[in-house]
């Protein structure tokens, strides 16, 4: 008996070009979305991500009482994380054409650029490069409690 061949549609070109579009906008927005939340754009902390990990920290600090000050700092990482991560994986939606392995391969390329960035910039601050700023200093908490709303319980 003859093997028969499996025939494997292909998209007509129409169908791709009239997703490509769509996909580098929907890629773009991303990579938008990323820079805010990345520690590449300078003025993003005060607007997204300290608002982010602060409202990170409150809500689990209600479970961990004593955590607020790691949790937040904790949602400050992720937030951080999160912008590399969502550059990634825009750039790669709006640029690559072929979406049969990007999702995978971009989530680990985008962890491991995260982590990465994380350990270099730890040993920055191990190494005394980088300096910490003030405000992390030993009296943290009384200043994190200044810089909080009045109506926010603690």
């Amino acid at each position: 008996m003859p093997e028969e061949k499996l025939a494997v549609k292909q998209p007509d070109a129409d169908s791709s070009a009239s997703l490509f579009w769509p996909r580098r906008i929907w890629g773009g927005g991303l990579v938008l979305l990323g820079y805010l939340l990345s520690p590449l754009c300078w003025w993003n902390d005060v607007v997204f991500n300290l608002p982010l990990a602060l409202g990170f920290g409150y809500l689990l600090s209600r479970v961990y009482p004593d955590a607020l000050i790691p949790l937040t700092v904790v949602g400050y990482w992720l937030s951080n994380v999160a912008g590399f991560m969502l550059m990634q994986q825009g750039a790669v939606t709006a640029l690559h054409r072929d979406t049969s392995d990007t999702p995978n391969h971009s989530l680990r390329n985008g962890l491991i650029t995260s982590t990465l960035y994380t350990v270099v910039i730890v040993a920055l601050l191990q190494f005394h490069i980088l300096d910490t700023p003030d405000f992390l200093g030993e009296e943290l908490s009384p200043t994190l409690t200044s810089m909080l709303p009045d109506w926010l319980p603690l």
